[in-house]
């Protein structure tokens, strides 16, 4: 029977995981574009400030007030801004909108802060508020320039991230989506805390997250959030439901220890009511994959993904082992072995 149907996915982007940058590239891209990672919607999040000031050498070296004060002295080799400067601003706006008309169908501009400290503490900057009210400020002018070039609507991207993670005392305009980290959080704040004070502001949100970091996990099973099925299944339904629509989600390559939720992310992203079924999903994922060795590999993966349990390091390398050598037992094909 013949029928004409069009299917929305729930979060926009859906970068959870996304590519590493030690990661094959080609192997990436053919991967999101199979696993409906890939969007029409490209949000720039990443760190701009210095990105800034590189692109504006001449602007910053004939005006030191531009860079942040720290000891009353301004660091004019930092990546830091004084926010509270209008010409600072001005120049910042403009560098935007340059971006912009260079690229009309562009749909965003990154205004995310340089990594680390070092933010200005003159008295003017402590007049406008927290770093986050500060760091919102510069998002919103931007914002509000490069939605009046005419082009439609335009974006800002940022995080809410490290010193500018808590909540904002200013509204935030619309157009400025703000990816809220759930590490390297500041001032006491839960995830749920963050979530409300920014949607209460008035932007849109977006999630960032960690679905695997080497520094953290050296790839070990059990250890990324990326391979805890119960985390993933929770949190990307929570987020959506508070409005989320974006995810870009840290990870590593670490394809054997999260590779059945690195697999299951995508498919949540796109419809969050399969949370509910993937019992349903991960059978399929078994059966296709395994064959014949279906069974011990189910056990292989609660053990890995599912089993949360208290456990020696030795005693779930040794389990693991007992599976895979069940599994060869199966005598399946030699694709699958």
């Amino acid at each position: 029977e013949a029928f004409d149907e069009e299917v929305r996915p729930d979060y926009h982007t859906r970068l959870a995981p996304r590519q590493a940058p030690w990661s094959n590239a080609a192997l990436w891209k053919r991967w999101l574009q199979r696993n409906r990672a890939s969007s029409a919607f490209s949000l720039s999040t990443g760190h701009s400030y210095g990105g800034i000031i590189a692109a504006n050498e001449a602007a910053f070296a004939a005006h030191p007030e531009y860079y942040a004060m720290v000891d009353n002295i301004r660091q004019t080799n930092g990546s830091k801004f004084c926010i509270s400067n209008p010409g600072l601003r001005q120049l910042v706006t403009d560098y935007a909108v340059g971006v912009m008309q260079a690229s009309p169908d562009r749909d965003s501009v990154s205004m995310e802060p340089s990594d680390g400290g070092g933010w200005c503490e003159c008295g003017a900057c402590a007049d406008m508020g927290s770093v986050s009210d500060r760091v919102l400020w510069l998002a919103n002018d931007v914002a509000r320039a490069i939605n009046a070039l005419g082009h439609g609507p335009r974006y800002v991207g940022m995080y809410a991230y490290n010193e500018h993670s808590p909540p904002p005392a200013i509204a935030g305009h619309s157009n400025v989506i703000v990816n809220i980290a759930t590490s390297f959080i500041r001032g006491g704040y839960s995830v749920e805390e963050l979530v409300e004070g920014w949607r209460a502001s008035g932007v849109t949100l977006g999630i960032r997250d960690y679905h695997d970091v080497f520094t953290w996990s050296h790839d070990l099973p059990r250890r990324a959030r990326g391979g805890n099925l119960s985390y993933l299944s929770e949190t990307i339904p929570f987020f959506y439901e508070r409005r989320a629509r974006f995810m870009n989600s840290e990870s590593s390559d670490s394809w054997g220890a999260n590779g059945l939720g690195y697999w299951l992310s995508p498919l949540m992203l796109w419809d969050v009511d399969q949370a509910r079924r993937l019992d349903v999903w991960i059978d399929d994922f078994l059966n296709r994959a395994f064959d014949t060795a279906a069974s011990p590999m189910r056990a292989f993966y609660e053990l890995l993904n599912i089993d949360h349990a208290l456990q020696t390091d030795e005693n779930v390398i040794a389990r693991m082992y007992t599976c895979l050598a069940e599994a060869y037992a199966c005598e399946p094909s030699p694709a699958v072995r």
